[in-house]
C-alpha cells in the first residue's frame, strides 16, 4: 500500500505523482513545478538538500532578472527561428543558452573546454549504390569546399554519414549547477545539405566565439 502511497512535495505541499516527482538526498521529494524554479542546468537533484534546493532557486530568480534587466545581448547564434541556441554579452562576458525559455547565465571564464561532437555510421553497400540526393549530400559533406569552410570543425570521412551533432561545453566545477552542457545542433533532422549547412554555421560560429574568449 505504501508503495503506491501519493507523497507531497517538500517545498510546496503539492502532491507528487510516481512519474513526475524528484527524489532529494534525504528521501524527500519535490514536484515538476517546484523543480522548473530552477537552473535548467543543474547536478543531480538527488544530490540535493531541501535547503540547497531553496539556494538553487533563489539562484534562478537572480539569473532571470539578471537576464531580464542586464543581460545585453552583443551577438546570438541561432539554427534557424525556431531553434535559438546561444546569446552572448561581450560587456560581461557571458553567454545564455537560449533554448530553455528562461535561460541560464553563465560566465565564458567558467569554460574548461568545449567541442563539436560528431556522431557518423558507416554506409551500408545499398546506401553506397544510391545515385539519389542522400549520395549528394555524402559527397557534399566530404568535399575539399565545405571542409575549408569549417576547418575547427569535425568532417564526414568518406564512406560514412552524419547521424547526430552535438556542441558540448564542459564548465568547471560548481557546488550547483551540471559541469556539461550539451546542444543538439540538428534539432530538425533531415538528410539533406541545407539542414547540414546550418547545424555547421551556427556551430562554427558558437566555436569562434568561444575561442576568442579562450585563446
Amino acid at each position: 500500500m505504501g508503495l503506491f502511497q501519493r507523497k507531497e512535495c517538500v517545498l510546496c505541499g503539492g502532491k507528487v505523482g510516481l512519474l513526475i516527482r524528484y527524489k532529494l538526498v534525504n528521501g524527500d521529494y519535490i514536484c515538476g513545478d517546484c523543480r522548473e524554479k530552477m537552473p535548467n542546468y543543474t547536478k543531480g537533484i538527488e544530490d540535493f538538500t531541501v535547503d540547497e534546493v531553496k539556494d538553487l532557486i533563489s539562484l534562478k530568480e537572480e539569473n532571470d532578472r539578471r537576464f531580464e534587466n542586464e543581460f545585453v545581448t552583443s551577438r546570438r547564434f541561432d539554427f534557424d527561428n525556431k531553434h535559438p541556441m546561444m546569446a552572448v554579452d561581450d560587456e560581461h562576458g557571458e553567454f545564455a543558452i537560449l533554448k530553455d525559455k528562461k535561460p541560464d547565465i553563465f560566465k565564458f571564464d567558467e569554460i574548461l573546454n568545449f567541442y563539436v561532437d560528431l556522431h557518423t555510421k558507416l554506409l551500408s553497400t545499398e546506401e553506397t549504390k544510391k545515385t539519389s540526393a542522400f549520395m549528394d549530400v555524402v559527397k557534399y559533406m566530404t568535399s575539399k569546399d565545405f571542409g575549408s569552410r569549417y576547418p575547427d570543425l569535425p568532417r564526414c570521412g568518406l564512406g560514412y554519414k552524419i547521424t547526430g551533432m552535438y556542441f558540448q561545453i564542459n564548465l568547471g566545477k560548481n557546488p550547483y549547477h551540471a559541469e556539461e552542457i550539451r546542444l543538439d545542433m540538428l534539432p530538425n533532422w533531415s538528410n539533406s545539405t541545407d539542414q547540414l549547412e546550418k547545424a555547421y554555421r551556427c556551430a562554427n560560429d558558437m566555436y569562434q566565439c568561444i575561442k576568442e574568449y579562450k585563446g
